[in-house]
């Protein structure tokens, strides 16, 4: 018999991994909007939370996972009568799957749930003593810290943890149920404001501009702002340039014509600014493209 090898053809690959929690959130609570250069993604394990990821605002319930991909702006409000019970976890990641996942939300099925039931046992197991209360992490820097501190104990830890993650991706790959993002009117004009943002990139539209657009008052612009992003127009439009940037210089364009097109006043506020936001100067985006 004559034997074939068949390659492996990985279609994701987690290489970091920077938060790894679970918390319950009272109802009211505001997640205070941010972005970074690494994914994200927020698991609704019981309750319903409204999340905005760029311009688009989902009213999620029990069961529905969505991915933030890197740069984008996200923010969440527990609505919930009893609060919400929350897995969040946030990686770095290669392969071809991963363009699937970015902008997508979708609605678990049971065994896609039992795939988390799974890791947060695993993880738990490792990091709780047994009958060790929830009480007993009230501090929330140690809560989010728990399940990070057997990667530097356990060997096979983070490989386990990345396996179950890299599964729950790959099942939704071939049978994920996408959800739909919310129709109510506040979520459709914040979503027009921002689409008119991405059309107006290259330049700076004023608040009144973008209010007329909207058909609000500047100061009802203001509000839908706070709401669904945590930051005012102007901050939100510059990380739309820097994501914007990020994306120029990946592909190979240059540092001073990525300023340019992107209306910046000179190319070093742009440097300064792609820096306090990304953490990289752009010649660095650039070179690791």
């Amino acid at each position: 018999m004559v034997w074939i090898a068949h390659p492996v053809t990985e279609q994701i690959h987690l290489t970091d991994i920077y938060s790894l929690f679970d918390v319950h959130y009272e109802k009211g609570y505001e997640f205070p909007g941010e972005s970074h250069n690494f994914w994200e993604c927020l698991y609704v394990s019981a309750g319903e939370v409204c999340v905005s990821g760029d311009e688009r605002v989902y009213n999620l319930t029990q069961g529905a996972i969505i991915f933030h991909r890197p740069l984008e702006l996200h923010k969440f409000i527990v609505t919930g009568e009893q609060g919400a019970d929350l897995f969040i976890f946030s990686y770095s990641a290669e392969g071809p799957l991963t363009a699937f996942l970015s902008r997508k939300v979708f609605q678990l099925t049971d065994s896609q749930k039992g795939l988390l039931s799974s890791l947060l046992a695993f993880i738990r197991k490792r990091t709780e003593p047994a009958g060790t209360p929830k009480a007993s992490y009230p501090d929330a820097d140690v809560r989010y810290r728990r399940y990070l501190e057997p990667f530097g104990r356990l060997p096979a830890y983070s490989q386990t943890v990345a396996s179950y993650l890299q599964l729950l991706m790959l099942s939704l790959a071939e049978t994920g149920a996408v959800f739909s993002a919310s129709s109510a009117p506040d979520a459709v004009l914040f979503s027009q404001a921002v689409s008119f943002l991405n059309s107006n990139i290259h330049r700076q539209p004023s608040v009144p501009e973008i209010s007329r657009f909207c058909g609000l008052s500047e100061a009802g612009l203001k509000r839908l702002f706070d709401k669904y992003a945590g930051i005012g127009v102007h901050k939100y439009l510059l990380k739309l340039k820097i994501k914007a940037a990020a994306e120029l210089l990946q592909s190979g364009e240059t540092v001073s014509r990525t300023a340019e097109a992107l209306g910046f006043n000179s190319q070093s506020y742009f440097s300064r600014a792609f820096k306090r936001e990304t953490g990289m100067a752009p010649t660095e985006a650039r070179e690791g493209r």
